[in-house]
């Protein structure tokens, strides 16, 4: 062996075994430290992400309900029907579907002519000729939105329709499914604090409209 190569393969030792053993083992500590650290780091920075994403679904989660008023806009007698984001973010109304007794209707006027002794529509002293609607499906609320989406006043003809309708409550479900704008979608009847969480608005089979 050269005299370069002995003083190479020399350079390193100590002629203290203890001391060599001990340097190779405190070597291997820190590896081994340093390799945990860095699997926590990475556990602690997926944690946080995750966090996060809670975090941004939270700030923009919807949350539909309704709820019946008599009292109109401007203090006038009026039975409504009005459906509220009470949740922190909007939410897009993809589907409605509204059941009397179990079976589908279309319209608010189909319903009350059903359940409430509404006339026909456009018939001669047709209580129902003063309803107000409005159209959910399709619909964006913003948070804190709130959307009257029928309205009948509580005077002359109309005012026994609204009476039987506020009666006919037990037995009426609207079913809504509505997204929040990261495409999460629940279905609700919108009475619930605990909407069913869906990955897709399925489609009803007879769709609800307000015409």
């Amino acid at each position: 062996m050269t005299p370069e190569l002995e003083t190479a393969a020399e350079i390193h030792k100590t002629h203290h075994p203890w001391v060599d053993i001990s340097v190779a083992v405190c070597a291997l500590v820190v590896s081994i430290t340093s390799l945990c650290v860095a699997i926590l780091h990475g556990h602690t920075m997926e944690r946080m992400a995750d966090a996060n994403a809670r975090l941004v679904a939270a700030n923009s989660w919807p949350m539909l309900q309704r709820y019946y008023s008599d009292v109109g806009l401007h203090g006038e007698r009026v039975y409504s029907v009005n459906v509220v984001n009470s949740g922190v973010g909007p939410a897009k109304v993809e589907t409605v579907e509204l059941l009397w007794k179990g079976m589908p209707v279309h319209t608010y006027k189909e319903l009350l002519e059903r359940c409430c002794g509404g006339g026909a529509a456009g018939a001669a002293g047709d209580p129902l000729q003063d309803m107000e609607m409005s159209s959910l499906q399709g619909m964006v609320l913003r948070a804190g939105e709130n959307r009257r989406v029928l309205s009948l006043p509580r005077s002359g003809p109309a005012d026994a329709v609204a009476q039987a309708f506020t009666d006919a409550q037990r037995d009426l479900t609207m079913r809504v499914c509505y997204c929040s704008v990261f495409d999460e979608c629940w279905s609700s009847d919108l009475r619930t604090l605990h909407p069913e969480s869906v990955a897709q608005c399925p489609t009803p089979n007879v769709m609800f409209t307000v015409n």
